[in-house]
Parts: C-alpha cells; sequence; structure tokens
C-alpha cells in the first residue's frame, strides 16, 4: 500500500476567462490545473478544480477571488445603510470636491453606494480636547464626548432600518478614529436586525474621513455578497481551512475576509506580484516590474525587493471611482488581455478591448464566437496552435479564426496577416504605457529594470516590451500562466495596523513612540500568532502640507525625510517643522531567510526538448520557421536563440528573432534581446 502524500497548500486564483489551480507540497513539487472561469457561480470551477487536483491532500486552500470587485464594477452590491453624525450624510457624495482627471469636459462621478434616503443622522459630537493628551494615542488630543445619542433615539433607528429593509449597514463617525466607543455602541444596538455591520474605525484608525467613511460603506455594500460566497465554498471544502489573499499580499482567514471584504478586493493581482517577486529573486534581480496579462486585463506593479526606493505612494487608492483606504499594492490595471475584442471605429481607427470576450463565448479559436481577440491573432500568425497548452485539450478553429481576420482586413484594408500585427501593436502599446506608468511617471528609469511577464499572455509579449522599453530583459517564470496561484499558495500571513498621531516629531521622540509600536504589535500578534517579521513606519509631512511621505522608523528619521523630500520634489524646508500624521506596523509570520540558488552551468538545448517547427510571423511580417520548444525539458543553464515558441501546460512563451533565451536558478526563462545592457 502506498504511503498518503503530505498535505499540501492549494493556490486558487479565479480570472475573467480561467481558474487557475497550483498545489505546492513541502518540498516545492508544484501541480498545475486551469479550468475555463463560470462567472454566474464564480465557486463551480473552484471546486471543480479542487477534485481534480484531490482536495483531500490539501491542508490549507488560499483563494484570490474577484467577486467583490466584480460586485463593485457592475454596481451589484447590497442595500446598505449610512448612520453617520448630525450634518454628515452627505460627506460620502461630497468627497474632496476633486477632480482625477482634469482635462476631461464632461466628469461623470460614481452613483453613491448608498443613497439619499438609505443614509441616517445621530446625535452624535466628539472634538479634540485642547487641554488632555490621550497616553493610548501617541500622546494625541483625548478626544471629549460633547453630545452622544440615546437609547431611546437608536431604538427608533433601529426600526427605520428594518422598515427600509437593508441588508447591511456602515456606521461612520467624524472622530471615531481616536475614540472608536460611540461606533461600537451604535453597532451594538442595532446587531438585533441580524445584517452586516461595519465601523470605519474597525478598518481605519486614521483620520481623513472621507476616505474612512468611503471604506466603510464599500466594506458594508460587499459584506453580504461575499459572505454568501465563501460560505458556500466553505461548505464545499467540507473542513478544509480556507483563507484568501488581502490587496498587499498577505493571507487572512476566511471568515475575517467575509467581514471586512475590502480587504480582498485585489487578491488576484497582488497574488500575481507575489509569485512575479519570487521569480525575480531566483533570477538574482533585486527589483522588477511585473506585467500580469491574462484573459480579460493586464495588471502592472513596480517592486523593490530591497526597500531602496523611497517613492512616494498614496495610502489612499480609488477602486471603481470609490476611495479605499485599507493597504493595497500599486497596481495600475489596463483593460488589455488575450480575450480582448478588437473593434474598428467609424474613423477606421483600430481599438484593441477594453471589452473581453470573456471565458464564454471566449475568443473565435475556441469555436464560439466570430468577433475577433487577441489571442486570435496569435493564432492566426503561428504564435499559439495546437500544441502543449492544455495538454492539448483545448481545440482551436483555425478556419474561423481565418474568416474573422479576413473580415477585418477587408475593414483596414490590407492583408489578415497584416491586421492581425496591427492587433498585436496596439496591444503593445497599451502595455508600454501602462509600464511607463509605474516607471517613468513615478520617477523611476525602466533601462535599469527587469520585466516579469507572466498569465496565460504574457510570455507572448514580454520579450518585445523589454526591447521596446530597453530593459535589460524579460523573465517568464515557471508556470506562468497560474503564478498568481503559485503566489497565493506562497504567500505569507501578514495584517498592518496604524494609529493616527498628529503631533510635532519634536515633542514625539523614539521613547514615546515605543508604546505605541508595543500596541500596534500586540495587536498584530493576537491576529497572526507566532514568531514576527516586522516593519515600522512613519507618515511625516511638513507642518502645513496635506499629504505625507513614509519614512522607516529608526535614527535620524527627520533627516531621511527631508532627503527624500528633497529627491521627490526638489526641495527641502530647513527650520520648519515636522508633523508626525500616523504609525504603521506591518507584521509578518516568520518565515527562513531566502538562500540564493548557485548560477547554473551552461547547457546547449537538448535535442529532446524540440517539439518540431512552425511557420509564424513576428515584427517583419515574413513567415519564419520556429522550433516549437517543450518548456518541461529545459533544465537551469539551458539557453537557446529565437526564433522559437516555448510551449508547456499554462502558457506560451515567444523568443522573436535576435533574442537569446536562458533558463535561470528556480527554472524561470530570461529572454535578453541582443545587445542589452546586463543590469537589474
Amino acid at each position: 500500500m502506498a504511503a498518503p502524500r503530505a498535505r499540501e497548500v492549494v493556490g486558487v486564483d479565479t480570472g475573467g476567462t480561467f481558474t487557475d489551480l497550483v498545489r505546492l507540497g513541502s518540498d516545492g513539487r508544484c501541480e498545475v490545473a486551469k479550468l475555463p472561469s463560470t462567472p454566474a457561480d464564480p465557486a463551480r470551477a473552484v471546486i471543480a478544480g479542487l477534485e481534480h487536483l484531490g482536495r483531500a491532500a490539501a491542508r490549507r486552500v488560499v483563494h484570490g477571488t474577484t467577486v467583490g470587485l466584480n460586485a463593485l464594477l457592475s454596481h451589484r452590491t447590497a442595500r446598505t445603510a449610512l448612520v453617520t453624525g448630525r450634518g454628515f450624510a452627505d460627506l460620502i457624495e461630497i468627497g474632496r470636491q476633486d477632480r482625477p482627471e482634469l482635462y476631461v469636459l464632461h466628469p461623470v462621478k460614481p452613483e453613491p453606494l448608498v443613497p439619499r434616503e438609505l443614509r441616517f443622522e445621530v446625535s452624535s459630537r466628539q472634538w479634540p480636547d485642547p487641554e488632555v493628551r490621550d497616553t493610548q494615542r501617541g500622546g494625541g488630543r483625548r478626544m471629549v464626548n460633547v453630545e452622544t445619542p440615546t437609547e431611546r433615539e437608536l431604538a427608533q433607528l433601529r426600526r427605520k432600518l428594518a422598515a427600509a429593509r437593508v441588508e447591511s449597514v456602515a456606521v461612520c463617525l467624524l472622530h471615531s478614529y481616536a475614540d472608536p466607543s460611540q461606533e461600537e455602541r451604535i453597532a451594538r444596538a442595532l446587531s438585533p436586525l441580524g445584517v452586516p455591520i461595519t465601523t470605519s474605525s474597525s478598518l481605519v484608525r486614521e483620520y481623513r474621513e472621507f476616505e474612512r467613511f468611503s471604506t466603510a460603506v464599500v466594506n458594508a455594500a460587499l459584506a453580504p455578497l461575499m459572505r454568501r460566497y465563501l460560505e458556500h465554498l466553505a461548505h464545499a471544502l467540507s473542513g478544509t481551512p480556507l483563507e484568501l489573499l488581502q490587496s498587499f499580499g498577505g493571507r487572512l482567514s476566511a471568515s475575517r475576509a467575509a467581514l471586512e471584504p475590502v480587504r480582498v478586493l485585489l487578491s488576484g493581482p497582488a497574488g500575481g506580484v507575489v509569485g512575479a517577486s519570487r521569480a525575480a529573486r531566483d533570477a538574482g534581480a533585486r527589483r522588477l516590474v511585473s506585467l500580469d496579462m491574462g484573459g480579460t486585463s493586464t495588471d502592472v506593479a513596480f517592486e523593490d525587493l530591497e526597500g531602496r526606493e523611497a517613492v512616494f505612494r498614496e495610502r489612499t487608492s480609488r477602486v471603481a471611482g470609490h476611495a479605499l483606504s485599507v493597504p493595497a499594492l500599486d497596481i495600475h490595471t489596463i483593460g488589455c488581455g488575450g480575450g480582448s475584442l478588437i473593434e474598428v471605429d467609424a474613423g477606421g481607427a483600430l481599438h484593441v478591448g477594453p471589452a473581453s470576450a470573456g471565458a464564454d463565448p471566449g475568443p473565435v479559436c475556441y469555436g464560439k464566437s466570430d468577433r475577433p481577440t487577441t489571442t486570435d491573432a496569435h493564432v492566426l500568425l503561428g504564435h499559439v496552435g495546437p500544441g502543449r497548452f492544455l495538454d492539448g485539450g483545448l481545440d482551436l478553429d483555425l478556419r474561423g479564426v481565418g474568416l474573422a481576420f479576413e473580415k477585418l482586413a477587408r475593414r483596414l484594408a490590407c492583408r489578415p496577416e497584416q491586421a492581425a500585427l496591427a492587433v498585436l501593436a496596439a496591444a503593445r502599446a497599451s502595455m508600454r504605457r501602462a509600464i511607463s506608468v509605474m516607471t517613468m511617471q513615478r520617477g523611476i528609469d525602466p533601462r535599469g529594470v527587469p520585466l516579469v511577464a507572466f498569465g496565460g499572455a504574457g510570455g507572448l509579449h514580454g520579450a518585445y516590451l523589454a526591447r521596446a522599453l530597453d530593459m535589460p530583459f524579460a523573465l517568464v517564470p515557471r508556470h506562468p500562466g497560474a503564478l498568481s496561484a503559485l503566489g497565493l499558495a506562497v504567500a505569507q500571513r501578514q495584517c498592518e495596523r496604524s494609529r493616527s498621531v498628529l503631533r510635532p516629531l519634536a515633542e514625539f521622540p523614539t521613547r514615546l513612540r515605543r508604546a505605541l509600536w508595543r500596541e500596534l504589535e500586540v495587536e498584530a500578534r493576537a491576529e497572526i500568532g507566532g514568531a514576527l517579521e516586522r516593519t515600522r513606519t512613519l507618515h511625516l509631512r511638513y507642518e502645513g502640507q496635506s499629504y505625507d511621505l513614509s519614512v522607516p522608523e529608526g535614527p535620524a528619521v527627520a533627516s531621511v525625510f527631508e532627503a527624500s523630500h528633497e529627491r521627490l520634489y526638489g526641495y527641502r524646508l530647513p527650520g520648519r517643522a515636522i508633523e508626525v500624521v500616523a504609525l504603521t506596523l506591518r507584521a509578518a509570520e516568520r518565515r527562513p531567510a531566502w538562500e540564493p540558488s548557485a548560477a547554473p552551468r551552461r547547457r546547449s538545448l537538448p535535442a529532446t526538448a524540440i517539439l518540431g517547427e512552425r511557420k509564424a510571423r513576428f515584427e517583419t511580417g515574413a513567415a519564419v520557421r520556429a522550433r516549437r520548444i517543450d518548456r518541461e525539458a529545459l533544465l537551469p543553464g539551458v539557453q537557446f536563440e529565437g526564433p522559437a515558441i516555448v510551449e508547456e501546460f499554462s502558457a506560451t512563451t515567444l523568443v522573436p528573432p535576435g533574442v537569446l533565451a536562458r533558463v535561470t536558478a528556480g527554472g524561470h526563462l530570461e529572454l535578453r534581446p541582443h545587445g542589452s545592457r546586463a543590469r537589474g
């Protein structure tokens, strides 16, 4: 009788076109599954994939999902009420009165998630006591309760909410970041309603009331939907522990995610960044730009693995136009994926995306549609064909693809192959702009940063993008089409805790900050447990400024802040008082230090790795014979030159003419254009 396998971690990433699963053993062994997504019931594809892998062997399932994000984007949120202090019911709609896009002639604000008739005001008023400091808040001013709601008022509020048939409630008071007691009292009074209740102070213990209110409202609007989805999935797992990935890359229990879904809105893209960072470390890179091209969209992020980049990062992001003040990776998303639909407008201009064919009907090559996509362009040009992808389990409708591009070519007055090359040129132009947003627009020179390209379609474009932007090389990780799922499987359990301070740095030296750091560590340890890796950050600004810079806790923080300010903005203000806005502690479970692998010895391409040849067209347009290479047969150190098409279960990688491919430590594929400089 065979010995039972060790119980393993399974990462599950639900995308718009495919649902990817990776089972990761304690010895690093991976098993990958890839199934079409089921948008009407996302859990169905997840459960089917787990059955395929044998979920009984899993000791933990880590999930990245777009259920909450899609609900927010499509306005399919719960009937939500807002409870706030008198005079602040319209705060979520007034916002900051800024214009995110200055030059749009007809700006459109997102519809508020809570309509005016479901905003309720209570008698609550607090303000800082000018005479007394609060030792529990780093010596900031203690809050005074000027007005509090009576029990009778709260009972009336409860009856109004019941009559309005609300499905969820957000409780948001002006100064709850400093004193959450009134929010907590209101939440207890409303608990008999039996609906999810979100308090703003439980999510964000920082000032800036609009961002805190908006975060709480989004959370409340998603809580019923996410609770139902996660309960359904947990029931199907039959007791196997379920966790989700937070938007900043740390694992979170499913029970906590059901209460605070706003923390996992970007869980899928975050998994990709975690996986890309792991691959970059294997290959010896210190920084990276990750490019995750899936079926519907492309996500781009910049990561500094050594923490050397002192770049300005706003702690508030916007998703579907709504401000969110929870920690999240800095990711830029564009509507350009393998399933992006190709359109020609009335003026004859070619457009790729943002609309997508999705999983159903999918691209023309799936045999269910006649509307061409980016993937179909690759099929027509010979980049993608019947072979290793999904173990040959996906039959391609080559005739349908040919007919679709003949029709497109007539509209563009060119040959079908030229139309397909134009489609890829347009898609790559969009991706170059996205990479520029995450590098040049943030003061980072892309010529010194390698590109980690993954997702089902990332390997088809990585070498071209790296060459166009003069990046040192493109890295296509192992299992590129399932890297986000792999990132989910290897992610640490993490949490982030912060406190507003709003006190001059001169009055808040290191010895006084220690007490607040200890308080935040106690909270983090209660959530994570065990030994912790800690990162302590101060958010500082010159007195009178509206926004702040983040600097690590340590000696001479004032000098570090001023040097960072001068580097980013070109000046410093000697003699101007520096203010501590907030402290943030990020804690993660401790794991062994990363040990880089030895550089692999050079090897020639083995004959067993060559699957054959296929005619393909690259950017010159002329058809050439490209070798088809089995990626599973490539050992670290192997190198070869393009043109070549590298095929594997989860994705296809293009090695264009003039590009040298080399397998790095960890089994990743480095694509280095001839003449590129050895940087990164």
